[in-house]
């Protein structure tokens, strides 16, 4: 079995190599976390998957059909075409593949139908034409999603399909680095302005998002020391964080962040996002 070159996924790489997993093809799998390129890599690692011709070792990388799909002129395997500028998957391009998705493999056992970035290519009313599919999904017929957070999908949608999360590369901006410790002291602050003063200098959208994903790490590594084990990041914000928060706590503050990260790819204002974050992370803390 070969397996992509992504950095710091050994733990997802010996859940996909276990023989539990391997027995059984999921019928759609959302592929989030990490990086674009990450993303897309094991989004082909799942569709070599598909068409390997091995019995029992998938994918194997000497076959014909791990061949085909390696230099993408395997014929069962579709990367979906988006239209227009934004290259966005139309109410029209669904539908087409979902029609095409109900015909016979042409040489391997199973199809397979790739669709990337699609939390900003993949809109709502293409989720819902896409659902009646996942709820009776054809025979051996696999569709591959990669989207920066599966909180960007419709819940029916995640509902009926394998998540598998990317850990991020760790590249650390000192600048947001500073600035996620500061939310993150925020968080637990006695001050309610500590925390708005903090989340108002997310101001760029770059900013935003790798800001976030730090905050998110330290949330982890608050989360780590809680349950007794090395934090990766940052001890003395983990310590900080553990005074005030409980197992709880943390796991509803990472998916609040996650959600003001989906509004900043939604080009939603950032002042609107900084606001709700605070009201949400506050809800989150105070509530009983």
């Amino acid at each position: 079995m070969i397996f992509p070159a992504i950095d710091g996924n050994e733990k997802l790489k010996s859940i996909l190599e276990a023989p539990e997993y391997r027995s059984r093809m999921p019928h759609a799998v959302i592929i989030e976390g990490g990086s674009e390129s990450d993303r897309a890599a094991l989004a082909k690692w799942f569709s070599m998957w598909a068409v390997c011709e091995s019995e029992d070792d998938k994918p194997c990388g000497s076959c014909k059909g791990c061949h085909l799909a390696e230099t993408g002129a395997h014929s069962d395997i579709r990367y979906a075409k988006g239209e227009g500028k934004t290259e966005s998957y139309s109410k029209k391009v669904m539908e087409e593949i979902i029609e095409d998705s109900y015909r016979k493999p042409y040489i391997a056992d199973t199809k397979a139908y790739v669709f990337l970035d699609c939390e900003r290519r993949l809109p709502v009313i293409s989720q819902n034409i896409f659902l009646k599919t996942l709820e009776e999904p054809p025979a051996n017929v696999i569709f591959i999603l990669t989207c920066e957070t599966a909180k960007s999908l419709l819940d029916t949608i995640r509902s009926r399909s394998s998540v598998v999360t990317l850990e991020s590369r760790l590249s650390v901006n000192e600048e947001h680095f500073e600035l996620a410790k500061r939310i993150a002291a925020g968080i637990v602050s006695n001050s309610e302005m500590d925390l708005l003063k903090a989340a108002y200098e997310l101001n760029g959208r770059d900013k935003a998002a790798s800001t976030l994903d730090l905050v998110i790490l330290l949330l982890r590594d608050g989360l780590a020391v809680y349950l007794n084990t090395e934090p990766e990041l940052d001890r003395d914000t983990a310590e900080l964080l553990c005074r005030r928060l409980t197992k709880k706590n943390y796991l509803e503050l990472i998916d609040i962040t996650r959600d003001a990260q989906v509004k900043i790819s939604q080009n939603v204002g950032l002042n609107l996002v900084a606001t709700r974050l605070c009201a949400e992370y506050r809800r989150a803390l105070w509530q009983r």
